[in-house]
């Protein structure tokens, strides 16, 4: 039987921890690049190459390399504008926070659009821990989870809560635990002002039919007024600008912090299957034909020859 051989890519966090996903890849790989089937094994990191617990077979490939999840445009106050006004994009933000963060720091998701922007953007530290519970998918989790993880630690160190609008509504009521029990946790609430991950699946599955997922069928409140309420300290970051100017005086505050992050709805969740029509291993954006079929160990889906178009990429190009 002829049959081409297969060139195979596995994608880490990081290949230099001792233990884990790393043992076990070094396992796998050193195993798989022996078989006649395969040609080459390449392992990409995030994390540059500096100290390798585990043994690796000499023909495994490592392509090393640090990949920003955001673009650099983005990083500046004028980068991200839709209809003229500034909005703060999500990832130049997590990855602002990645940096002012120290070791030690426990750091907290929520589900839903936010768990995307955490795992493209987030870049964790040794003696970090980060939480989540993204594969049941339970909106406001973070939020509870974070006080929770503050009265486990030492109290040492911050501990962080990155949530959405959606999910902080669920869990809301808990701003009265952290006045009670005088909770220090940093909240920032990712706000699109929607329930964004819902949003996309209706508008590039449901021919844009949207319905309960904002603006229609949902408004989220003024967070920053009813943490006021409560009496707890406020911050609003507004464009990229104010990222900066406030993350170490929101880090250093001793108690509780609200910090409401005016983001935009139409920030896209990529790479992602489209339409339910082309198969998994042809994701939006896409490549152009030519080179996807010449990358493919088998016969090009006839359903990419002609791949389904979103209508939100029409808003995404539009933005200044």
């Amino acid at each position: 039987m002829d049959y081409k051989k297969l060139n195979v890519a596995f994608l880490l966090g990081r290949v230099t921890n001792k233990g884990g996903i790393s043992r076990v890849t070094s396992i796998l790989t050193n195993e798989l690049v022996n078989e006649d089937y395969i040609d080459t094994i390449h392992i990409f990191s995030f994390h540059k190459k500096d100290n390798l617990y585990y043994g690796w077979n000499k023909k495994i490939k490592f392509w090393l390399k640090n990949y920003n999840s955001y673009k650099i445009e983005y990083s500046k106050s004028d980068g991200y504008k839709y209809k003229g006004k500034n909005y703060v994009h999500p990832y130049a933000f997590i990855n602002s926070l990645s940096n002012h963060l120290s070791k030690n720091d426990i750091i907290v998701g929520d589900c839903g659009g936010v768990s995307v922007m955490i795992g493209h953007s987030l870049k964790t530290k040794f003696g970090q821990r980060y939480h989540s519970n993204n594969g049941h998918a339970p909106m406001g989790y973070a939020f509870s989870a974070a006080i929770g993880s503050w009265f486990g630690s030492s109290k040492k160190h911050n501990t962080i809560c990155l949530t959405g609008d959606g999910g902080f509504n669920m869990n809301i009521q808990e701003l009265q635990t952290l006045i009670n029990y005088k909770v220090p946790v940093k909240t920032f609430i990712l706000n699109n002002h929607i329930y964004g991950i819902t949003k996309a699946f209706q508008k590039t599955n449901f021919q844009g039919r949207e319905e309960a997922c904002g603006p229609k069928g949902y408004n989220p409140p003024d967070f920053v007024e009813i943490a006021n309420a409560y009496k707890i300290k406020t911050f609003a970051i507004n464009n990229n600008d104010e990222i900066e100017n406030l993350l170490d005086e929101i880090l250093n505050y001793n108690g509780p912090v609200v910090c409401d992050i005016n983001c935009h709805e139409f920030h896209a969740y990529e790479p992602k299957l489209i339409g339910w029509k082309t198969p998994i291993e042809d994701m939006y954006p896409y490549l152009k034909r030519n080179e996807l079929k010449d990358n493919l160990n088998i016969k090009m889906h006839e359903s990419s020859n002609n791949p389904f178009m979103p209508d939100i990429t029409t808003e995404i190009e539009t933005m200044e």
